[in-house]
């Protein structure tokens, strides 16, 4: 489920990512990226954007289904606690991977590594600064995502009624891509401060917000579409087919025990029958019965039984 959902958001994510760390031309570093995933795929999807991509959001819906089998595990069955406990180990895990990969693209893909050597994390060592700004930006993108969507979903179901998958979808995608507006200047700030550590003043670093708020918010707020948006919803969806489907397997196989031992019981009890009225006669019918429910492969554990019942049955009436 996890591998499934990374697979599908990561292309789209690694180019908007990729852009997001070029202070030039955000637009044609969005054309060269897609220009490269067209032309050269092998190149693309064994690049370092796309391994990182896929290695983060690969780390964030396992920790996501494995939280949700621990609380089940549990029989944890209160949903804020569950909530909570989920939110709790998918931001730790979500954050650390984001904050990490992160620093390694704008050490790859700024313009500083751009002149050493593109594609390989060759820029100035990222500071504590801009980490913590990636983590406090991760952190509201976390919260918006497992804890303001589902419950603005369960708001519009229960208040208005909507289609309770409908609701997840649209809030899944809204809520998330929202919150970038907010969370845009955290980003801003980290990236100028790893471009120009010493050398900006307070309002050089405000105008710098103010210059890229929109694009970085919008950017952000698309790329969260796939991330959190279709990538959190698939691997919900994926796993919980992936449940139905053990569910429906262990139905049928007690289904197909009890059908069993439903066609055992009244042959016994036409064999006692049998044997009362004439105990010579039970064992050649336990034999009969035997031969005519044995299959061809995979024989049903019935026939013997049915057949030691008889024997023991014919040895007790002939004592008698």
């Amino acid at each position: 489920c996890a591998a499934a959902a990374s697979a599908l958001v990561s292309p789209l994510v690694s180019v908007v990512d990729r852009c997001l760390v070029r202070r030039a031309g955000f637009a044609q570093a969005a054309t060269e990226a897609t220009r490269t995933m067209v032309t050269n795929p092998r190149a693309f999807f064994g690049g370092l954007g796309f391994r990182l991509t896929f290695a983060v959001y690969f780390g964030t819906y396992a920790v996501v289904n494995l939280s949700e089998l621990a609380l089940d595990v549990k029989r944890c069955e209160d949903e804020k606690e569950r909530r909570s406990g989920k939110v709790a180990a998918t931001g730790l895990a979500n954050v650390g991977l984001l904050v990490w990969r992160d620093s390694v693209f704008a050490r790859a893909y700024s313009d500083s590594a751009a002149v050493t050597g593109r594609g390989k994390p060759t820029g100035p060592k990222v500071p504590v600064r801009s980490m913590g700004l990636f983590a406090m930006r991760d952190v509201g993108t976390m919260y918006a995502t497992f804890y303001m969507a589902p419950r603005a979903a369960d708001y519009m179901v229960k208040e208005h009624n909507w289609d309770r998958n409908a609701a997840e979808l649209s809030m899944a995608l809204t809520i998330p891509a929202a919150m970038q507006a907010v969370t845009a200047p955290l980003h801003i700030h980290a990236m100028d401060f790893y471009a120009n550590m010493h050398v900006a003043t307070f309002k050089e670093r405000f105008d710098v917000i103010l210059r890229d708020w929109r694009t970085v918010a919008f950017a952000r707020g698309f790329r969260i579409l796939p991330a959190f948006g279709l990538g959190s919803f698939g691997n919900n969806k994926l796993r919980e087919a992936f449940i139905r489907h053990e569910e429906i397997e262990d139905h049928n196989h007690t289904t197909s025990e009890s059908e069993e031992e439903v066609t055992v019981l009244p042959i016994r009890r036409r064999l006692s029958r049998m044997t009362i009225a004439n105990p010579d006669n039970a064992l050649p019918i336990a034999r009969r019965f035997t031969k005519q429910n044995t299959k061809p492969a995979g024989a049903s554990a019935a026939s013997p039984m049915l057949a030691t019942s008889a024997e023991g049955a014919n040895e007790k009436a002939k004592k008698q």
